[in-house]
């Protein structure tokens, strides 16, 4: 049995420990609202570059909304973003700058590696997240927040 004076000293030492014990309950995962006329994006990561100085790059998958779309320019706090890809020819990779995406209606577009890539200048802070605005044709706008995988993570390997 526990004394006022072991509640307070519990309470100081370690809190929480000093509460009584609660029944555990769960809910049911809640699932994202989203409106189908409008683009979204989801899976967003950011690779740190090992080379300070030099830029990061994004990956992220859109999927189209109701009606076709261009993704023109992304954005985010303390950075400037470029929207690239990346091709084979001839046994050379090349990268070019893009100036908009078509995002098919209810289509799926990926950005990953060894194509279109999102190239991240300016990240300088060791970040855990980066929230990407994602700007479109139609005028929406769509943040999300990319997972940011730092150098060296296993995420890494083999690109």
């Amino acid at each position: 049995m526990r004394t006022p004076i072991a509640y307070a000293l519990l309470a100081f030492a370690a809190p929480g420990l000093a509460a009584p014990a609660r029944q555990a309950t769960t809910t049911a995962p809640v699932k994202e609202a989203w409106d189908k006329t409008a683009p979204r994006a989801t899976a967003a990561t950011v690779r740190l570059n090992p080379v300070p100085g030099r830029p990061s790059a994004g990956y992220l998958t859109i999927t189209g909304g109701g009606q076709p779309d261009r993704l023109i320019g992304a954005t985010a706090p303390g950075a400037r973003i470029e929207m690239h890809s990346m091709t084979m020819a001839g046994g050379i990779m090349s990268m070019a700058k893009l100036d908009a995406v078509p995002v098919p209606a209810g289509a799926a577009v990926s950005f990953a590696p060894g194509g279109n890539h999102l190239m991240i200048f300016g990240l300088s802070a060791p970040i855990k997240t980066l929230p990407i605005t994602l700007a479109f044709g139609s005028g929406k706008k769509v943040t999300v927040t990319a997972k940011v995988q730092p150098v060296g993570d296993a995420a890494h390997a083999g690109h």
